[in-house]
């Protein structure tokens, strides 16, 4: 059963690895509706975690 969890997982990794390298991603959308969420719409220059020094 632990080979089986291995095996499992290894070919889990591989998948999620190749699909990365061909460069989709499984959390793009979520990711860029909390990034616009963060500046509050306004782009990467607006306020909130966009800028800072």
């Amino acid at each position: 059963m632990i080979k089986v969890n291995l095996v499992a997982s290894l070919l889990a990794l591989a998948f999620f690895a190749n699909a990365q390298y061909q460069g989709w991603n499984l959390f793009d959308r979520e990711a860029g509706a909390q990034t616009s969420r963060v500046s509050g719409g306004h782009g990467s220059s607006g306020s909130g975690r966009g800028y800072h020094k």
